[in-house]
């Protein structure tokens, strides 16, 4: 017999990691908004750029390349800010400016 009060749980564990598995890929490099792209990243983002005393402005936050240094939470650290742009690796590479 089936225990149906089992299941919810079991679908609520099959989400959640889910989405735990939108953290960056370690030791590739993102750029600011494709980070905003895959995962809830604002704040580390913010945190990053005060860091390394760079503006927290919206061309900051999406033009700036970040290292994912990995670890449970995605870990990010500032590379340093794209005023030409930063552009998109590709699936499975990093993100350059």
């Amino acid at each position: 017999m089936v225990n149906f009060a089992a299941l919810p749980l079991t679908a609520i564990a099959v989400l959640a990691s889910l989405a735990a598995a939108n953290n960056c890929k370690t030791g590739l490099n993102y750029c600011g908004y494709n980070l905003l792209g895959i995962g809830n990243y604002g704040a580390q983002v913010n945190g990053a750029l005060r860091a390394a005393n760079q503006p927290t402005d919206d061309a900051h936050i999406r033009e700036s390349l970040f290292h994912c240094n990995g670890g449970n939470n995605g870990d990010i650290s500032f590379i340093q800010y794209c005023g030409g742009g930063c552009r998109d690796g590709g699936s499975g590479k990093s993100d350059y400016c």
